[in-house]
């Protein structure tokens, strides 16, 4: 099994994601909001990658079965019943509703990634059943950190090191890219003190300076949420509720 790895979400080509298992990474926040909104009961998600598009889909829908969820420079955006936080999309939010997903970095780069074999959204909550699934489905991997305004993010480099490491059950292979090797190299070195280093990343002191200190936490928790949302038909499903 061959596995690649993005440090951003940038510049991705078909053939990077083609007849592949594709992991979309983007721990603060948009993966773990996807994963929290249907564990909590949500019909599905739907990624967008801009407003407008959001729009359209929204107007092709019955008010009563949908929300519009999202972020600009962090804060939820205007109009919009949610944010980005993973603490807004409680049960009795979002349950049995559908949620147009329009944020910053994350609900993009999944957007770019559609055409994989099997896409999914994955993070520290989920980290056990997203390496499950990859060795489930028996494809080479591409693992996609949604990084941060186009730059690497150090909590979506660690938790693709976190994956490569339970992949790979601790041993790293020969050959591996230059990537790889890096989020795996920077997960062993913060692992004894993981949560730390990903409260001191920029991203995190970012969200907390913004009054978000309490969505870094969430964030951070490890398997606390072992579901799998899968991308099927345009949006984010529970993998169990899917078809092959």
């Amino acid at each position: 099994m061959h596995v690649e790895v993005f440090l951003t979400g940038y510049q991705i080509d078909e053939e990077d994601v083609e007849r592949r298992t594709v992991v979309v990474i983007d721990v603060l926040r948009a993966s773990s909001t996807i994963i929290a909104a249907l564990a909590n009961g949500a019909r599905a998600v739907i990624p967008v990658a801009d407003m407008d598009q959001a729009g359209k889909i929204a107007m092709n829908l019955d008010p009563s079965t949908y929300l519009l969820g999202g972020e600009r420079d962090g804060d939820r955006i205007d109009g919009y019943h949610l944010g980005n936080s993973p603490l807004e999309y409680t049960p009795d939010v979002v349950k049995g509703k559908t949620i147009i997903l329009n944020t910053t970095n994350g609900t993009r780069t999944i957007w770019n990634v559609r055409n994989a074999q099997h896409l999914v959204i994955g993070g520290f909550l989920n980290a056990t059943r997203v390496v499950q699934f990859i060795r489930e489905a028996g494809l080479d991997v591409t693992i996609v950190c949604a990084g941060r305004n186009n730059r690497v993010a150090l909590d979506d480099t660690l938790c693709a090191g976190l994956l490569l490491y339970r992949l790979w059950e601790g041993q790293e292979p020969a050959y591996v890219s230059d990537a790889a090797h890096i989020a795996l190299t920077q997960y062993l070195h913060d692992r004894d003190r993981l949560a730390d280093a990903l409260r001191h990343s920029n991203h995190a002191r970012w969200l907390t300076e913004k009054g978000y200190g309490a969505d870094v936490e969430y964030c951070l928790q490890l398997d606390t949420l072992p579901v799998l949302p899968y991308y099927r038909e345009n949006r984010l499903v529970l993998y169990n509720e899917s078809a092959e």
